[in-house]
């Protein structure tokens, strides 16, 4: 039986605090292919992470590779027969996950993911990644139509800021309370709701808000799977043409519905629309990333 998906591809630059970072990268990926066993785990928070280095794709000059990675679920559906009622998934070995997939190309620095099903892809990729990093220092940036992040976030002067976030479950609500952006939305966490919209801004004519901070937090958001809504209001010198932006609606994404044959989207069902996502922004991940 086979059941149709909206796929979604979100384009990503990978950063570092060392160059370095990016040929070591390059030769454990080159080295795990060539070996036994191209998989590993780890663990993050109370998530257990496996991951599986796939193929090499030929798509551009220089390596670009095909990435598998699962984040074990900590509350899973249930087992039901007509005979014996409600019971646990009967498993026999091993456990649920959600799987995500990705193309990641170290040399020119960009990679692009999508959830087979649903979760958070950038986030557990920016997590896998880290593991080859000595000081936890990677970090992912969005590909934006106009560089409107680079515009918005060299602002002087802001007079809005507006959120929304929206989480699947709470699993993945608690991972975000841990973090600094997180903890200014507590309420949502006591009051045990899944989504938020927060606003805040500085309605008088000489009133701005603090331009460091808003930079930080917009920065963290930037990233996250789970914030579809990043309004900035702001200019370059006070006194200029306030201009108004939401950011996430300039982040470049690729889309497409597919037909999945089985129950999850497999390698030969992901990595042909990786592929269309790459054709479809080869010039600005190439050039972009140089």
């Amino acid at each position: 039986m086979s059941w149709s998906k909206k796929a979604t591809v979100a384009y990503h630059f990978i950063e570092a605090a060392n160059d370095e970072y990016f040929k070591e990268l390059n030769l454990s990926f080159n080295a795990l292919l060539k070996s036994e066993d191209s998989s590993g785990t780890f663990d993050s928070g109370q998530s257990h992470f496996y991951w599986k280095i796939n193929s090499k794709v030929d798509i551009a000059e220089t390596d670009t590779f095909f990435i598998s990675v699962v984040k074990e679920k900590s509350a899973w559906p249930v087992w039901y027969s007509e005979e014996d009622g409600i019971a646990e998934i009967p498993l026999h070995d091993g456990a649920l996950g959600e799987l995500y997939y990705a193309i990641i190309n170290p040399e020119s620095r960009f990679i692009l993911c999508l959830a087979a099903a649903g979760g958070g892809p950038v986030g557990a990729f920016k997590k896998f990644l880290n593991e080859f990093s000595k000081d936890g220092s990677v970090k992912l940036t969005p590909l934006f139509e106009d560089k409107i992040d680079i515009l918005t976030l060299s602002w002087d002067f802001y007079k809005k800021i507006a959120v929304s976030v929206n989480f699947p479950s709470y699993e993945y609500q608690s991972e975000f309370m841990a973090s600094k952006e997180g903890s200014l939305m507590k309420l949502i966490d006591e009051l045990g709701g899944l989504k938020a919209d927060i606003t805040i801004s500085a309605p008088k004519q000489k009133q701005n808000l603090n331009a460091s901070q808003i930079k930080e937090i917009a920065k963290a958001l930037l990233v996250n799977d789970f914030c579809s809504k990043l309004v900035l209001k702001g200019s370059d010198n006070d006194g200029e043409e306030i201009q108004e932006f939401d950011l996430k609606n300039a982040q470049v994404k690729y889309k497409e519905m597919i037909e999945i044959s089985g129950s999850y989207m497999v390698e030969d069902e992901a990595l042909p629309i990786l592929k269309r996502a790459f054709n479809d922004r080869s010039h600005d991940l190439i050039h972009l990333s140089e």
